[in-house]
């Protein structure tokens, strides 16, 4: 992805990735290699030991983050060059590390939303033993696998992973996160689903179809919307389910914005959520990036 604009579904694979994984070790995201600064690792993550059974609990993601890693989504499917470049940025990432004694990523992930044809074949690249259909790598001594979202069996613990893909891949995992039980994960999930749909109708409501899956998947959207303000009318009372929604909304608002919000922000929507509840979040998806600002002044913590 190096060189490129990030797409609004790279950003939506790299936040599921930090929404997994940032209670179970320390994610560093925009990761330089200082050898080719040019170059960035999308997510690194360092795994905390004391959670390992916990994170192992997340199904394939805590499996491939037993050890600490690099993970690079591509929304489409990388090229030859591209593929190069992302195993010369995971050695020059582990030189530079070493030489200031850091810790370093011991492989990295490649998450391809297209199958790479071109890529596995040239680079010789084989099945993963030991690793689900879909996982594809170059053998102990080159730590770098590339993973076909498209090609993951459809099991709950490959959904986080397969709402990173694209077409198909995504409309089904969509499908499948509509199913699936309440939890802290996967409302998470569905608010992040949720607000990146909000998020693309609000800055670009005429993007073309083919250019935003989610777009043409709104009646999933609209359902996932209302099951997740159904459950939180119903469950929403708890402690835990509310801060899980007000995370979700700093974390849209942040985004709209372009920058952090402040404390005396988070409580005005802390506090707003608890007295309004869905009213306020149908207010703050109607706003503009500068309404949304000027709105903040205004509410009252």
């Amino acid at each position: 992805m190096s060189g490129v604009v990030s797409s609004p579904f790279d950003q939506f694979a790299k936040d599921i990735l930090e929404l997994l994984l940032s209670a179970y070790g320390r994610v560093e995201t925009e990761v330089e290699a200082p050898a080719l600064r040019s170059q960035r690792a999308d997510v690194m993550f360092e795994p905390d030991p004391a959670r390992d059974a916990a994170r192992r609990a997340l199904g394939l993601v805590g499996e491939m983050t037993a050890r600490c890693c690099l993970l690079d989504p591509f929304h489409e499917a990388p090229d030859v060059a591209q593929v190069r470049g992302c195993l010369r940025k995971l050695l020059n990432h582990q030189h530079a590390r070493s030489l200031g004694q850091r810790p370093s990523a011991e492989v990295s992930w490649l998450l391809c939303g297209g199958r790479p044809d071109a890529a596995l074949a040239s680079l010789r690249f084989a099945p993963s033993p030991g690793w689900p259909r879909g996982f594809y790598d170059l053998g102990p001594a080159m730590p770098l696998v590339i993973v076909v979202l498209s090609e993951l069996p459809a099991t709950p613990d490959t959904l986080a992973l397969r709402l990173m893909g694209a077409g198909l891949t995504l409309r089904r995992a969509i499908t499948d996160l509509q199913g699936t039980p309440p939890g802290p994960v996967r409302d998470a999930l569905v608010r992040r689903v949720v607000e990146l749909h909000h998020d693309r109708q609000v800055r670009d409501p005429h993007a073309p179809e083919d250019e935003d899956e989610l777009m043409r998947s709104l009646p999933f959207v609209e359902e996932l919307e209302r099951r997740c303000r159904t459950e939180g009318r119903t469950e929403g009372r708890t402690e835990g389910r509310t801060e899980g929604a007000h995370l979700a909304l700093v974390r849209y608002v942040e985004r709209s914005l372009g920058r952090v919000t402040t404390e005396a922000e988070r409580d005005a929507l802390r506090h707003g959520l608890m007295r309004r509840g869905d009213a306020m979040l149908d207010e703050v998806f109607a706003l503009s990036p500068a309404a949304l600002d000027a709105w903040l002044i205004r509410e009252p913590s």
